[in-house]
């Protein structure tokens, strides 16, 4: 009891005793699988290679025994001593018969393995006979059957061996022939002809031999022909029930497209067989061998009982051995387990998860230890990033306070990577769009990338001649202090162009768009705060290069150098007058060329110019309201704003594009809602004054305190038609209804609808209506 506890508290020695016995015990199936799997495979295929020897040698055989007794044949055929005499039209003498008959016994007598032969006259339907059936041939059944076959109009194939089975036993053959007529032509019309009988124990004979050859007693050899049928002695005492044989060769010969071929193959539900077959020279037989798959495999079988023992034996062997080796394996196990709980104490094992088993213990132990460690080193990796940040920060905002030995204590103190004795130069990386940064990402992910940003420039940098180190200023840019071991002979174009590789880099792993600013470079440490304020300086210009731009000192100083600037008095002009006349492609240009001038000055300027620049647009808009009865809907009030938010004078451009445009469309609807008002009330005046005779165009716009000719335009471009033919319009329309239901003279009508003189209102009237106005009343009146 005391052993099997102990072996129970010991979990991982438990683990590796049962797993070396079972790769013990696997390794020994699978070695005793593969090595049975290998010598079946091997058995079969030499069995294979020995069946078709043997078919090979039966081939050759039988093919040259069909030759033998095609010679014999032939010799007979061609002997005129023999077969003129007793095939003869006309009777021959006695003496000529019975000398072809003794030749015929001769020829027979020379050969062992002929049965008898016999020469059958078909003009005088007659049959000789010598041999087995020569005493009896009267009597013997398989003279009439001979004859019977041969004087078939279809003959029977010539010059090949026949079986012939006449005792109607099954599988029987009685004798092969071989058959030759006295012509080759296809029909037969009472042709003489020669039958060579062959003992058909001469090849079932040789047959056997061969077949107690390969597995004695439990196999069958065998023969079949064209059709399907099975040639043997008629005994077949062993051979299986094979039905299905004949189309399983087909199929098999057909899959594998050879003349010899092996196949293996269960019939009627019993045992499985092996078959093996070829292709015989004879009659378009086949040799077959059936063979009982345990029978050729049987040697495989006692070694298979016998590796049982063996493996039983082994895994027995392999226990005792695991034993042994799971106590080697664990000793180093037990004794770490041991300095633990002795050196540990409860101090570092205090609250760890025991686990599964020893190892997963001491796998805890080492995970809370790594974890306290990791957790100690990051505290103090942060505290020396955060000093070493701190001390950069200070070199580039407070340069001036440090000596010169006090700089070079710091470089060495904090390990930062810059030359102690310079040159310098810095880069100020400033991050665009800096709002919207701020309020897609968290303070941990902004640490995440000014470190990321960090490294990158760190590698890049590193294999060229510069060093680096970067501050993260804690605003919107990191501050790279680079420093060389000389001035740089190409201006800077090499540290360029490595800047230009930091910024699409960070782009493309972290999608965060970086604008460069450089310094000049510094002969001295105490010039690195004032360049730095420089540097802040040159990146406002970003406003007029771009987003992911990098600024030097030479592509800001056309700026830096420019003098005050205010826009030329017509272009002021042109634009509130295309605001105005609301024409949109004269505003566009307009903006586009005053935005565009705003490139080449300081940045005070270009923001005053910017200012100035929507203070036009706001005002003109503004003096457009107060003069108009209906306000344009457009609210300007956040638009200063708006262009101080912009980080580009191209994002700027767009937004006073996008204003230009929305002023454009609201000026135009206002326009179309005013002139709709305008020709309701031009309506209004019509239909309430129509039948005033001094009503015109002029009179109209008096009243709505407008010019003619604009109110005449404004109500021709809407209903297209003239003022005043609305009006004739309208005062034919009400002369009309008055004929129709009034009882009014026409002079009455045409005085109430303002026509003062007769002769225009029937002219009028009828070139509206086809008739006079007498005529539509009659007609009405009639209708």
């Amino acid at each position: 009891m005391r052993v099997l506890q102990g072996y129970k508290s010991r979990k991982y020695l438990l683990r590796i005793l049962l797993s070396v016995s079972f790769i013990m015990v696997i390794v020994l199936f699978l070695s005793s699988a593969v090595v049975h799997y290998s010598a079946e495979k091997r058995v079969i295929q030499m069995q294979k290679d020995s069946n078709r020897k043997v078919m090979s040698q039966i081939n050759h055989n039988v093919t040259f025994m069909q030759e033998i007794i095609k010679n014999t044949i032939l010799s007979l055929y061609n002997d005129e001593l023999i077969f003129a005499p007793i095939t003869a039209n006309q009777a021959y003498d006695d003496i000529d018969i019975i000398n072809s008959v003794r030749l015929l016994n001769k020829e027979l007598d020379s050969s062992s393995f002929l049965h008898s032969i016999l020469v059958y006259n078909g003009r005088q339907d007659k049959a000789y006979a010598v041999g087995s059936m020569a005493d009896q041939m009267k009597d013997d059944f398989m003279v009439p059957k001979i004859v019977e076959l041969l004087k078939r109009e279809e003959k029977l194939p010539q010059m090949q061996l026949l079986p012939m089975n006449f005792s109607g036993k099954a599988n029987a053959v009685d004798v092969f022939s071989l058959v030759i007529y006295e012509t080759f032509r296809e029909r037969n019309h009472g042709e003489s002809a020669i039958v060579v009988n062959v003992k058909p124990e001469w090849i079932f004979d040789n047959l056997k031999v061969v077949n107690d050859l390969a597995v004695p007693g439990v196999s069958e050899l065998f023969i079949m022909d064209d059709a399907g049928t099975i040639i043997n002695s008629g005994g077949g005492e062993t051979l299986p029930k094979l039905d299905g044989l004949a189309d399983a060769l087909r199929k098999d010969q057909t899959r594998s497209g050879s003349s010899f071929g092996v196949f293996t193959r269960s019939f009627d539900g019993s045992d499985k067989y092996m078959v093996s077959y070829m292709e015989m020279g004879v009659g378009n037989w086949k040799v077959i061998s059936v063979q009982p798959y345990n029978a050729v495999l049987g040697g495989i079988y006692k070694m298979r009982i016998t590796s049982v023992y063996v493996i039983v034996f082994f895994v027995l062997l392999a226990i005792a051995l695991s034993f042994l080796i799971s106590h080697k394996l664990y000793k180093p196990i037990e004794a770490m387990l041991r300095r633990i709980r002795e050196q540990a104490g409860g101090v570092i094992t205090e609250g760890v998860n025991r686990g599964k088993d020893e190892l997963t213990y001491v796998t805890n132990v080492y995970s809370d230890l790594a974890k306290k460690l990791d957790v100690a080193t990051n505290e103090q990796d942060k505290q020396r990033n955060i000093v070493r940040n701190y001390h950069l920060r200070s070199i580039i905002t407070s340069s001036e306070s440090y000596g010169g030995e006090d700089f070079r204590n710091c470089i060495a103190h904090n390990g930062l990577r810059i030359a102690p004795e310079g040159p310098y130069l810095l880069v100020l990386l400033k991050i665009d769009r800096y709002t919207a940064y701020l309020a897609r990402t968290s303070d941990g992910e902004r640490k995440l990338h000014a470190f990321a940003v960090s490294n990158i420039a760190e590698e890049i940098l590193a294999p060229s001649r510069y060093r680096c180190e970067t501050a993260d200023m804690r605003s919107d840019h990191l501050v790279m202090l680079v420093s060389a071991d000389r001035l740089p002979e190409d201006d800077g174009e090499e540290l360029l162009l490595l800047i230009g590789k930091i910024q699409d880099i960070v782009e493309q792993y972290y999608k965060l768009s970086l604008t460069a600013t450089t310094s000049e470079w510094m002969d001295h440490h105490k010039r690195i705060t004032e360049q730095y304020g420089l540097a802040q300086q040159g990146a406002m210009y970003k406003l007029v290069f771009g987003c992911k731009s990098i600024i030097t000192p030479a592509k800001v100083k056309p700026n830096l150098s420019g003098g005050e600037m205010s826009f030329p008095p017509e272009h002021e002009k042109k634009l509130i007058e295309a605001i105005r006349t609301n024409d949109l492609e004269t505003m566009q240009s307009s903006v586009e060329g005053m935005v565009d001038r705003l490139a080449a000055c300081h940045y005070d300027h270009i923001l005053h110019g910017i200012l100035h620049l929507v203070d036009l647009i706001k005002t003109t808009l503004r003096e457009m309201n107060q003069n108009r009865v209906v306000s344009i809907p457009l609210d300007l009030g956040a638009l200063s704003r708006q262009v101080l938010e912009q980080e580009t004078l191209l994002e700027v451009k767009e937004l006073l594009l996008r204003v230009c445009g929305e002023l454009h469309e609201k000026m135009r609807n206002s326009e179309q809602d005013k002139n709709a008002v305008l020709i309701d009330a031009i309506k209004e005046i019509v239909d309430a004054n129509y039948s005033d005779m001094n009503i015109s165009l002029q009179g109209i716009a008096s009243t709505l305190r407008m010019t003619p000719a604009y109110v005449g335009r404004i109500f021709k471009m809407s209903e297209l038609v003239s003022v005043a033919e609305y009006i004739n319009e309208v005062r034919l329309r009400h002369a009309r209804d008055f004929l129709e239901t009034k009882s009014f003279t026409i002079k009455e009508i045409m005085e109430l609808v303002g026509y003062l003189n007769e002769s225009t209102f029937f002219k009028l009237f009828k070139k509206r209506y086809g008739v006079t106005p007498k005529e539509y009343r009659l007609k009405r009146n009639i209708g």
